[in-house]
């Protein structure tokens, strides 16, 4: 089948569909996708929730319980460990398929009558505050973290050890506002780091250490803004960078802001990978359009976060770990043939389903164990489920879903934004595409307005002590009022408290008090990676000078501009100075 132009449903952009993708559609057995890879994303990361917590009582052992739902929802909401046990049954939620209504329309009702989990997560100790988590222990406010300990305010830490505001950060430990990066000790404001010791403000760093406000290096030591000292020099000029001042922090952060945009970046994060386009890629092959695939990913497409031996899949975003043929999937592992599901894991061939575990054949289910041959919960004989499947699909076309925009949901299309759970500004589709209140509004999806404020701030961020040796304990009693003051557009917290292990932290590490409540660091902090959108760019090397950069030596173009083409994340009007591979290992490398 020949390349094919189509036009988004949501976006009204055109888009492309190539003669492998039609192979894929075809061996799955689903229909082309109408909406373009981008509002794909979007509309399967809406209905994830982000890092909203909430206040909520168990309905079904009616203590108090810390929860992703607002107090008030339509859906019955149980705490962790009720709904992990064996105290209810989904399949008592079971219900006949009415043709008479869009299968989506149903969809939403089991929603609200099958219990949702207050916060998900297994083997947690002390960690009353941290969701979807494995095998942690003293973690608080973190989240999809995996056998850690003593981490705050991280999102996706793994096998690490006090790593507190970081994101994506693994096998890493006294580390603070880090960003994909692995295995560091003692390092602090770095991202695309990896095995570095003892060092602070790093871009695209291997191996280093004794390293400060460093972009590009290798294997270096006692660098300072990439100039190569003494041992004896580099600690004598380090005492100026004294981070625990917060005015000597903000100086040091700009200071290497303005430098990391000064040095050539490579055009794509991408290791030991063959034929793959992206960002963010390591040990992968055959994989395009992919953002965060990492550890032999093969034969994907449109990846947004997976790993541990994916294969064979498209439109997945946090999957993976030994699982192939998923298709418009989120949150979903040691899996094969899902499609259009979320939170689904060691399951087969299922189709609409939220947190199927352990189960094969089964088609708009919620929260199933152990079941096969399930249609909306409830039981089938195999012959049975095979025949009602194939006239809910057919119906699903006939009677298609049509949100308040006017947008057709048939079979192939994944769950409309407006019915998911949770508020577009409380989903990961608003920290990857943000949009105003307005604009949410306006597309017919939620939005969700701060809670009342039941305190009353105590310290505002301007009277805080410049340096963190002036701190005493008695500041973990203030309520602390966050430098935005609500005004930006990341659902700022408006205020926040201190932890006594993060006042600990700050001390031992000499680093300032934050004036950002934790919602608005993590906002900043993720702003250092690119979105997932690639843009045809040509290399800005020009031979011997490339904007304020000079080259350090020739390049295979010698004094003429490179002729390399490729594709980036970074947008053309982003700032910055973006090299090829050839010419950026040239100069790096």
């Amino acid at each position: 089948m020949n390349k094919e132009s189509r036009k988004c449903q949501n976006c009204q952009q055109e888009f492309w569909i190539e003669p492998e993708d039609f192979d894929f559609y075809k061996k799955i057995d689903v229909p082309p996708p109408t909406w373009c890879p981008d509002c794909r994303s979007m509309r399967r990361f809406s209905w994830r929730e982000d890092r909203t917590l909430y206040k909520n009582i168990c309905a079904l052992c009616k203590k108090s319980t810390v929860s992703i739902h607002v107090p008030g929802s339509p859906f019955t909401v149980y705490c962790r460990e009720c709904w992990m046990s064996d105290k209810w049954d989904p399949m008592t939620y079971g219900r006949n398929y009415d043709f008479s209504q869009p299968f989506f329309t149903q969809y939403r009702k089991l929603m609200e009558a099958v219990p949702r989990p207050a916060l998900t997560g297994t083997n947690l100790v002390n960690s009353e505050y941290s969701h979807a988590c494995q095998n942690v222990k003293n973690c608080y406010y973190t989240f999809w973290a995996f056998s850690t300990e003593d981490a705050q305010y991280a999102w996706a830490p793994l096998l690490s050890r006090q790593t507190f505001d970081s994101y994506v950060t693994d096998k890493s430990e006294r580390t603070y506002e880090t960003l994909l990066s692995d295995r560091l000790y003692r390092v602090k404001f770095s991202y695309f780091a990896h095995d570095c010791f003892d060092s602070s403000f790093l871009f695209d760093c291997v191996g280093c250490s004794y390293c400060f406000g460093c972009v590009n290096m290798r294997k270096q030591k006692y660098r300072l803004f990439n100039e190569q000292l003494s041992k004896e020099e580099y600690f004598e000029r380090i005492k100026y960078w004294d981070l625990g001042s917060y005015s000597k922090l903000e100086e040091a952060k700009k200071k290497f802001k303005e430098f990391h945009l000064s040095m050539p970046r490579r055009y794509a994060d991408i290791v030991n990978s063959a034929n793959v386009t992206g960002d963010v890629i390591r040990d992968s092959k055959n994989c395009h359009m992919c953002f965060s695939a990492l550890e032999d990913v093969y034969d994907c497409k449109y990846v947004y976060f997976a790993g541990l031996d994916s294969k064979d899949s498209y439109d997945i975003s946090v999957a993976g770990d030994l699982s192939e043929l998923l298709y418009e999937v989120s949150y979903t592992v040691r899996a094969q043939r899902v499609k259009f599901s979320s939170g689904s894991d060691n399951s087969i061939n299922v189709d609409y389903c939220n947190w199927a575990r352990v189960s094969s054949n089964l088609f708009g289910c919620i929260a199933l164990r152990n079941k096969q041959h399930c249609i909306l919960n409830k039981q089938y004989e195999r012959s049975e489920y095979e025949t009602l499947v194939s006239k809910i699909k057919k119906h699903m076309d006939e009677m298609p879903y049509v949100d308040a925009k006017g947008i057709t949901y048939k079979y192939g299309e994944f769950f409309p934004p407006e019915l998911s759970a949770y508020a577009y500004n409380e989903s990961l589709a608003f920290v990857w595409y943000p949009k105003t209140k307005s604009e949410v509004l306006e597309d017919g999806l939620q939005w969700r307005d701060p809670s009342e404020r039941k305190y009353s701030i105590t310290l505002e961020p301007e009277k805080f002590p410049d340096h963190v040796r002036d701190v005493d304990d008695s500041i973990l009693q203030e309520v602390i009022g966050c430098l935005h003051r609500g005004a930006c557009n990341h659902t700022c917290a408006t205020a926040f408290r201190l932890t006594k292990e993060e006042l600990t932290f700050y001390r031992d590490m000499h680093i300032a008090l934050p004036r950002l409540c934790p919602t608005c660091r993590h906002a900043e902090r993720i702003q250092w990676r690119n979105g997932f959108h690639l843009y045809k760019r040509k290399c800005m090397c020009d031979g011997t000078k490339s904007h304020a950069y000079d080259n350090s030596t020739q390049h295979f173009h010698g004094t003429a501009a490179c002729p390399n083409e490729f594709e980036t994340t970074y947008a053309p009007d982003k700032p910055g100075i973006v090299y090829c591979n050839q010419c950026y290992k040239t100069e790096f490398l």
